[in-house]
């Protein structure tokens, strides 16, 4: 499941861009230039159909891309219980002897 959704999503980011890059910016038309501030500035129509397939492919990025970052947490979460090695006590060392203070000659003789 998790390879079917990455597939669907570098569909969509394929989708997106194309959509992105085939649709024209409010104001962009030559006209728009000679006919005053009303054009460019004026009141938003309806979205055309380019804005709809725009706002709903980035919707379904959106929401795939949070989907597909929650099966790899889940993913990544239950394989490292799984692999964690089991620890086992052991009893501690038993403290060796300390050895007998080296004899110290005598001074001044």
């Amino acid at each position: 499941m998790f390879t079917v959704l990455v597939v669907v999503q570098i569909i969509l980011a394929l989708f997106l861009i194309a959509i992105v890059l085939v649709n024209v910016g409010k104001g962009s038309e030559v006209g728009a230039v000679f006919t005053g501030s009303q054009a460019i500035f004026g009141g938003a129509g309806p979205g055309t159909f380019l804005n709809k397939v725009t706002a709903l492919l980035a919707i379904l990025f959106f929401a795939n891309s949070i989907f597909l970052t929650y099966l790899a947490a889940q993913r990544n979460k239950a394989s490292l219980m799984e692999k964690a090695p089991v620890v086992e006590k052991t009893k501690p060392q038993e403290k060796l002897p300390t050895p007998p203070p080296l004899p110290v000659p005598p001074q001044g003789q």
